[in-house]
């Protein structure tokens, strides 16, 4: 049964990237935004397909662990780092740090997964301080830098960055509980809990995205226009 869950997964994201879609393809102005949110949940529905097929996995030292979603993570995650950044418009920097973070929480994750032993706790710390450091700056560093005027961009700022730092703080506690940290999950509940995370995460991300982006002004709407020098 738990195998049907992957599918799942990839039906809601596939749903959910539909309106970026048509979104980018009516509105000119905004387009980049609405392209980076479809890479969002267009990529994880993919990766879901793929792990709902069983190609998922790998073997490492004896561990089995879910490579393509950590390469999906790899990917998306540092998309909704973009667009939160696309619409606070830091200092160029700031955002090669938030990306940083990103990458070493992951490969934390990664250790934890694959070191076998007591030492993938040292994986779990590791990610842990990264993620710690990547709210510092989303909460403190681009509050300051940041360069846009308009109170609903910065309301649709906010509303997206607690929702993304409130349920990424939710995957670490199911690692812990999960098989590989203290096994208190029953077993195939981690595959359910980790999928409805990457639904909320992604896929509620993109829709009030969308449903806010008229808080978008025109002004700066590109890559290349987000990021002060």
């Amino acid at each position: 049964m738990a195998t049907v869950w992957p599918f799942v997964g990839a039906a809601v994201l596939g749903v959910a990237t539909v309106p970026p879609l048509y979104q980018a393809a009516v509105d000119a102005d905004r387009r980049e935004f609405y392209g980076v949110l479809a890479g969002i949940t267009g990529i994880a529905a993919v990766a879901y397909v793929v792990i709902g097929l069983g190609f998922g996995e790998v073997t490492t030292q004896g561990r089995t662990w879910e490579f393509v979603r950590y390469l999906d993570w790899l990917v998306t995650t540092p998309l909704i780092v973009l667009y939160l950044a696309m619409l606070a418009q830091p200092e160029r920097q700031t955002y090669y740090r938030l990306v940083a973070a990103d990458v070493v929480m992951l490969a934390g994750g990664v250790a934890a997964n694959v070191v076998p032993g007591t030492i993938r706790y040292a994986g779990f710390v590791v990610g842990a301080l990264a993620f710690t450091y990547l709210v510092y700056v989303l909460y403190v560093r681009l509050g300051v830098e940041t360069s846009v005027e308009s109170m609903e961009r910065r309301a649709l700022f906010e509303k997206l960055r607690n929702l993304t730092v409130v349920l990424w703080a939710m995957y670490p506690v199911v690692w812990l509980l999960s098989a590989k940290g203290f096994g208190l999950m029953i077993g195939g509940t981690e595959t359910v809990v980790v999928v409805y995370l990457d639904v909320l995460t992604k896929a509620a991300f993109v829709l009030i995205a969308v449903n806010g982006s008229e808080a978008i002004d025109t002004a700066a709407t590109s890559v290349e226009e987000t990021f002060a020098d």
